[in-house]
């Protein structure tokens, strides 16, 4: 008797267990023989985003903001930013950005226990490209009024998957924004997902080692209730 309950037990373990035990086996499959564990990985993407928080900050300021990345012998070497006036905003952009992409070289070929990787070689693009994105994210965009007229506004990044599929399974946000009132924040960070939900099924996934891997992508939302949503520059 006792074995057959202890038989009863194993079956009745929930199918979605099986299927994260199953999803963190191929993530270690994935990973190989990187050095980085699962906390480490989380600790320097967390990094990333302070790294973005800080990007955008100055960026705001700069409508014509770009920059470039330039390599040698295959290892990052410097960053060129245009459209940035100010020598010093330039040179805190430089810096940072230079951190940011070292970083993300070091997570590259490595996933996380579900699989997902935060660095890869190809990022994941929307398949009509970046005006295309910006359109239809804005078209399922709204502003809460409630949100308006506290005039509550910022940036919120959706960190979002993209599967091997194109799809979206999974999105949250993060942002540095403050507000006495939670619940018009929350309003704006639920709106910034929708948005971006409603492109799932339009991407190209991602690739690392030229196959297609499910990835974390990072997209800014800008509030602005005197120039309504906006989407800053894409920083990769």
């Amino acid at each position: 008797m006792k074995t057959l309950n202890n038989a009863m037990k194993l079956l009745s373990i929930p199918v979605t267990f099986l299927f994260l035990l199953m999803l963190s086996a191929g993530a270690q499959a994935q990973q190989g023989d990187s050095d980085l564990s699962g906390s480490e990985l989380e600790r320097m993407q967390d990094r990333n985003m302070n790294y973005m928080f800080q990007i955008n900050e100055i960026i705001k300021d700069y409508p014509a903001f770009s920059y470039s990345y330039k390599m040698k012998d295959g290892k990052l070497d410097d960053v060129v930013v245009t459209g940035v006036d100010n020598e010093i905003d330039r040179k805190k952009l430089e810096v940072v950005l230079f951190d940011l992409k070292s970083n993300r070289n070091k997570m590259k070929t490595t996933a996380n226990r579900m699989g997902v990787f935060y660095s890869v070689d190809e990022e994941a693009d929307f398949e009509g490209g970046r005006e295309a994105l910006r359109t239809t994210v804005l078209s399922n965009l709204k502003y809460p009024e409630t949100a308006k007229n506290w005039g509550l506004e910022g940036t919120i990044f959706v960190k979002f998957v993209v599967d091997e599929n194109g799809e979206i399974p999974f999105a949250t946000t993060t942002s540095n924004i403050e507000t006495s009132v939670e619940r018009y924040l929350k309003d704006m960070e639920e709106q910034a997902i929708k948005a971006i939900k409603a492109t799932s099924g339009e991407w190209e996934p991602a690739e690392v080692e030229n196959v297609e891997v499910a990835s974390l992508s990072v997209l800014p939302i800008t509030f602005d209730f005197e120039k309504n949503p906006t989407l800053p520059a894409l920083i990769r």
